[in-house]
């Protein structure tokens, strides 16, 4: 009965030791950004920051068989940035509009980090309040400040942010 009290108790008290270790020499995170390193409050300051860019990419005629009528149709590309070299998100949106309407539009996402950091794109969604003359994407991001820790990367600080990028049939956009 000694021998397998002692056999049982020497695993339980390895566990709990490890267990101890692993707990006490985990990193400890605040709450605020107060005990953040520069490289981490750099991704957090970065992500508030946007930078938007419209391309208009090419003109060309469009000819309706049904009514002989021919019309200009130009394309643009809305591009609105979050972040930095080390944490950063893009939303785009493709759009071709005509004199009297936006004839079609595509959106998509990219994004890119340097480790430990993170980027996630939660998608991009039209808006149900677009209309001929303009339309509405709702870009949804996450980016985050990492640590690395001997069991693997952890984030300590990450925020959410929405991005409205509305296109309009003259080839200017705005987001909000």
């Amino acid at each position: 009965m000694i021998v397998f009290c002692g056999k049982f108790y020497k695993s339980i008290t390895a566990c709990a030791l490890s267990l101890g270790l692993l707990l006490s020499t985990s990193p400890t995170f605040a709450l605020g950004t107060e005990n953040l390193t520069p490289e981490q409050l750099e991704v957090i300051n970065s992500a508030k920051q946007v930078r938007t860019s419209i391309t208009k990419k090419s003109d060309s005629l469009n000819t309706r068989i049904s009514t002989s009528a021919v019309s200009s149709v130009s394309s643009y590309s809305f591009k609105l940035t979050r972040g930095s070299f080390l944490a950063w998100s893009d939303a785009i949106v493709d759009w071709t509009a005509n004199s009297t309407q936006i004839t079609s539009s595509d959106a998509h996402q990219k994004s890119g980090y340097v480790f430990p950091n993170i980027v996630r794109t939660n998608g991009i969604t039209k808006q149900k309040s677009s209309a001929a003359s303009y339309h509405i994407y709702l870009s949804e991001t996450t980016i985050g400040a990492g640590v690395v820790t001997p069991w693997g990367d952890v984030t300590v600080y990450e925020t959410d942010f929405s991005d409205y990028l509305k296109v309009y049939k003259d080839g200017s956009a705005t987001n909000y």
